[in-house]
């Protein structure tokens, strides 16, 4: 499986937001795969960087092909197929500048799924056998987001404000912590979801309900954050189950959006790194051993709070996710490291522009003792390999949205966030 004999063909598809985005089909000898590239709502500033749809398609045609051709390397082998990474990565420039991360994830990602079928496995196998320094060995959580706010849910062309029309924290999710296996955890889920809808159209009514981005619910005029996080609370009992026992609450706050100067404009006012802290502190003591993270409690660059914010949730058990702080860039993430900004990483393939160079990421979390949460983007696709890699790496927590239940989505085109969990139920009873 000589790389002189690739194929890429590249085009635009939509992602779940409508927005075009880059498809890749590869073939080489009898096999055949795809890759394509999602995208966020925001993106933190030293994120890998894009470049437009049709400039990525020419990229792949004219640059990526030509050069993977003459690097004549053997994709039946891992390190044929790594040497393929680093090729692609050292021609796309700094940090991806050259090439756009999104023409050289969609290649990634269909060389990695090539990898696997080459060697007769399942793309999770492959991963977990060829990188063993990235797996783990604890359990994988679902992070299944059923309530949207900030940039998710705001309708900014209709002057809405957040922490008025909408809630300002991005996501409350609940993680199914005693669920049995994958199947139960998205039952758990699908539960939550139709008990959440029953209390929201029951207190706020059916017309100010609606899905967003990621397909967890939007209540037009309800913006305080604190009253949809006990919505949460009620749905869970609501569905027969224990908060705390059963399942656990976390919560994206996306602090970026509110960097306000020197401080952040959250809840209608001005306040403080110190007092945002505390905002945090005092809703995980509102809910003692019902929360199990916080992602995005401040903003990227507030580096030295990040690390008291930290020290006070590990205190708590409570994990700190870094997410636009750490953006799966290995500079950052050593930085987090060195002051002991946080305790988790969420890992998005996009952010980094490989899934090699993500992995590598991944290593130097787990070699810090750091647990990863392996996450979609708001503007995802249909490409399951992010459930390969969060099974393959056995990593503490896969957040890929609502359970979009088929009642509420009887569409399956649509099913850009169900369709994971459901690859993530199939590879469980595949074994």
């Amino acid at each position: 499986m000589n790389s002189r004999d690739l194929n890429l063909k590249a085009s635009t598809i939509k992602d779940s937001r409508g927005r075009d985005t880059v498809e890749v089909r590869l073939s080489i000898g009898g096999t055949t795969t795809q890759g394509d590239v999602p995208a966020g709502a925001s993106k933190g500033e030293d994120e890998a960087q894009t470049v437009s749809v049709d400039s990525a398609i020419s990229n792949i045609h004219d640059v990526i092909q030509p050069s993977l051709q003459k690097l004549d390397a053997d994709l039946s082998t891992h390190g044929g197929l790594l040497a393929l990474e680093r090729a692609m990565i050292d021609r796309a420039g700094d940090n991806f500048r050259d090439l756009g991360a999104n023409a050289c994830l969609p290649v990634s990602r269909a060389l990695w799924k090539a990898a696997a079928a080459i060697a007769g496995q399942p793309l999770h196998r492959y991963i977990r056998e060829n990188e063993p320094d990235a797996v783990s060995d604890g359990q994988v959580f679902f992070y299944m987001n059923i309530f949207n706010g900030g940039l998710h849910a705001l309708k900014s062309d209709g002057g809405e404000r957040l922490g008025h029309d909408r809630i300002d924290v991005q996501e409350v999710m609940v993680a199914p912590v005693s669920a049995p296996s994958f199947e139960a955890a998205l039952e758990t889920g699908e539960r939550i979801d139709q008990a959440l809808k029953k209390i929201l159209i029951e207190n706020y009514g059916e017309s100010a309900l609606s899905r967003a981005d990621e397909a967890g619910f939007s209540v037009k005029g309800l913006g305080d954050s604190s009253e949809a996080c006990e919505r949460g609370v009620e749905a869970i009992e609501a569905a027969g189950y224990a908060p705390g026992k059963d399942v656990k609450l976390c919560l994206d706050v996306a602090a970026g959006a509110f960097v306000d100067g020197d401080g952040y404009r959250f809840r209608g006012e001005k306040i403080s790194s110190d007092e945002m802290i505390a905002f945090l502190v005092d809703f995980v003591d509102r809910y003692p051993g019902k929360v199990l993270s916080i992602e995005d409690g401040l903003g990227e660059n507030d580096w030295t709070s990040w690390t008291k914010l930290s020290h006070e949730l590990a205190s708590r058990g409570v994990l700190t996710v870094g997410d636009d702080l750490f953006v799966t860039q290995m500079p950052r993430l050593e930085r987090g490291i060195g002051c002991e900004a946080a305790n988790a990483i969420l890992v998005k393939v996009n952010q980094n522009g490989t899934v090699h160079g993500t992995i590598e990421v991944m290593k130097a979390a787990r070699h810090a003792g750091m647990k990863c949460v392996i996450s979609h983007r708001s503007g995802e696709t249909l490409d399951d390999s992010i459930d390969e890699l969060a099974n393959g790496t056995r990593s503490n927590g896969h957040n890929t949205g609502d359970p979009q239940p088929e009642v509420d989505f009887p569409d399956r085109s649509t099913w850009v966030r169900r369709s994971k969990y459901l690859r993530m139920v199939e590879i469980e009873q595949a074994g």
